[in-house]
């Protein structure tokens, strides 16, 4: 007979560990000298909720963050309050008008169309939103491209008109030292800035800060070193500290006899007698479906198979090897330390593996025990 544990609720947690989050975020300042941090806190700050994660990082020191989109901008604003620089990688469209302006946001200039858009803007308010120019120098997603780009810089009236505070772009290789790509991409970026006047700039994301000091110009731009995911593929070089774990509940233990069949679709067959944990979180709040009959879970330090389709709400483990007490209510840990673990056994990465984390999870933003 199973006994609940005394703290047992059936809702899973995510904890994220904010001291933790204070360490990556010095450590990455510690390695970039004078440069400024621009923490990027797009997707609900990698899932693992933007207005504590904001709040956190500003305490710590950040006054410069980004976003993609105006809504998250306006959430943000609302967190940290008015004495911060954010800025909207999207950049600005006639929908966004309204939110850029109320919540002095600063849009990325991405293209001609932008640049128009929001010169028309600038010159019918008063005081007007500084913005940062993105020119594209080779991942071929947003930002100026070469044509456009040369006509923009001979365009004095515009670009005066944007009152840029940045000129940036966007690494595409820089978890990999030796690719080519970054070298190619460093040296277009310097030679377009220097169409600009004088800009301070801008173009390392958290890997790019470990391609050294070539790369880090005035600010960088750090994610996923901040939420304690390695960025390259040399992780020991990286310095951080874990930040998310997510804890899920165990709702059941079955004894399943050799030959029965677990979860939709029948996927998995006990080749043997079993002991099967329940748990109370699927990929609802964040256990991909790819995980099935092949990802793990941690329960006294000890991996637990998924065994079975992993489903909305439930996911199912093996966990007839683990001598430790085993009970209702107790959780086993998925995230954390494993995290690049779960997300190469999948086939996924670790980015992916956090802005999956799902809005019902509890929230625990105090230190673990």
């Amino acid at each position: 007979m199973n006994t609940f544990s005394n703290s047992y609720s059936s809702r899973p947690t995510l904890r994220v560990n904010l001291d933790n989050l204070r360490y990556n975020y010095e450590a990455l300042k510690k390695r970039v000298g004078n440069a400024k941090i621009g923490a990027s806190i797009k997707a609900d700050a990698y899932g693992l909720g933007a207005m504590q994660v904001g709040r956190a990082l500003y305490g710590a020191g950040c006054r410069i963050f980004f976003v993609a989109t105006a809504g998250e901008g306006k959430m943000l604003r609302d967190a940290v309050g008015p004495n911060s620089a954010i800025y909207v990688l999207n950049g600005p469209s006639p929908r966004d008008k309204g939110v850029l302006l109320g919540a002095k946001l600063k849009p990325v200039i991405n293209s001609l169309e932008q640049a128009r858009f929001w010169a028309d803007i600038s010159n019918s308010v008063n005081e007007p939103p500084y913005t940062a120019i993105h020119i594209d120098t080779g991942m071929n997603r947003l930002g100026f491209d070469e044509e456009e780009f040369v006509e923009f810089a001979r365009d004095k009236k515009l670009w005066q008109s944007l009152t840029p505070e940045w000129v940036m772009s966007h690494l595409a290789c820089a978890g990999d030292k030796d690719h080519p790509m970054n070298k190619t991409q460093l040296q277009r970026f310097k030679k377009a800035a220097a169409q600009l006047p004088i800009t301070p700039m801008s173009l390392a994301n958290t890997a790019g800060v470990y391609l050294g000091k070539p790369y880090h110009f005035q600010m960088v731009r750090p994610g996923i070193g901040l939420y304690g995911g390695y960025a390259t593929n040399n992780p020991g070089q990286e310095d951080i500290r874990t930040v998310a774990t997510l804890l899920a509940p165990i709702l059941q233990i079955r004894h399943i006899k050799k030959g029965d069949t677990l979860g939709y679709n029948a996927s998995f067959t006990a080749s043997k007698d079993m002991e099967v944990a329940v748990l109370g979180a699927g990929y609802a709040d964040g256990i991909p479906v790819l995980s099935s009959n092949k990802g793990y879970g941690i329960l006294h330090d000890e991996r637990v198979p998924i065994v079975g389709r992993v489903s909305m709400d439930i996911t199912m483990v093996d966990i007839s090897h683990v001598h430790m007490r085993k009970e209702v209510g107790g959780v086993v840990v998925f995230r954390g330390d494993q995290l690049e673990n779960e997300a190469a056994g999948i086939g996924s990465i670790n980015y992916e593996m956090l802005t999956r984390l799902g809005q019902r999870l509890r929230r625990d933003y105090g230190k673990p025990k």
